[in-house]
């Protein structure tokens, strides 16, 4: 009997849950599987600026980071419109938030682990 519960458990936990990265949302909204990617590149982009203007007194990129965000959002054919209203959405509803977050280190998992692999040294026979 306990047998048979644990598997109704578990079957209608993987029921609720479902596939994460087929969560239905509104079809005015970047799907999570490229937002994922926009708000990665978004958070390098961001990244990157702070770096070039930590020493820069003479604020010569000053609106570089601007010039980033539209250089990404044309690269990802989204408006920057389109992408706030998206960025809203997710951040109005926790769940599919989590969801993109969550997407999004793995993105970051998978790139840092592509980074810091070893290039393979051949063995001398």
């Amino acid at each position: 009997m306990s047998k048979y519960l644990v598997i109704l458990c578990l079957t209608a936990l993987v029921a609720a849950c479902g596939n994460s990265s087929e969560m239905k949302v509104d079809k005015d909204v970047i799907p999570i599987s490229e937002m994922k990617l926009i708000v990665w590149d978004i958070m390098k982009a961001d990244e990157y600026y702070n770096r070039l203007s930590a020493n820069d007194t003479a604020n010569r990129y000053r609106n570089e980071n601007l010039r980033l965000y539209d250089q990404l959002f044309r690269s990802y054919q989204v408006t920057k419109e389109k992408f706030y209203q998206s960025y809203k959405y997710y951040a109005a509803h926790p769940a599919a938030f989590k969801v993109l977050i969550d997407s999004v280190d793995a993105v970051s998992r998978r790139e840092r682990d592509q980074l810091n692999k070893s290039p393979e040294i051949p063995q001398a026979q």
